[in-house]
């Protein structure tokens, strides 16, 4: 039975997580074209990191990480056991039985990371969005 709780959070978790993907989270990242880097201030907080460039622009840049986590459950593992029987008249015979048995698996955590970083123009006005890694997943929108 606990394994088929297991197996339904699984499922419903995938089906969560099929609706976030990168190209959502382009799309949110692409509606901070030309806003003012104010609003990105209060939206996102100060930047992690601050780099001049050459031609008077400054890119902001953002580091975050999501802890994936599972939690601990059983699930059944199967053998095969084979014993060698000697019967009354000394006739040897071999037996192969199949068993069942519970096995913990334990919880897991794993961290993904996002960089996302923002090129403001002189004017602190944001002028272009990238980003990298496994965390920068956002809802696609569908419009």
């Amino acid at each position: 039975m606990a394994i088929r709780a297991v197996a339904v959070a699984i499922v419903a978790l995938a089906s969560l997580a099929a609706c976030e993907t990168a190209e959502g989270y382009r799309q949110q990242m692409g509606e901070w074209q030309g806003r003012a880097g104010d609003d990105l201030l209060i939206a996102w907080g100060p930047p992690d990191a601050r780099t001049d460039l050459s031609d008077g622009r400054v890119m902001w840049s953002y580091d975050r990480s999501v802890v994936f986590e599972t939690a601990g459950y059983y699930r059944d593992e199967t053998r095969e056991v084979s014993r060698t029987l000697t019967d009354r008249d000394g006739m040897q015979r071999t037996e192969t039985i199949t068993e069942s048995f519970p096995v913990w698996q334990p919880p897991t955590s794993s961290q993904s990371p996002c960089a996302t970083r923002f090129v403001l123009s002189s004017a602190l006005r944001v002028e272009q969005v990238s980003f990298d890694g496994g965390a920068c997943i956002a809802a696609e929108r569908n419009d």
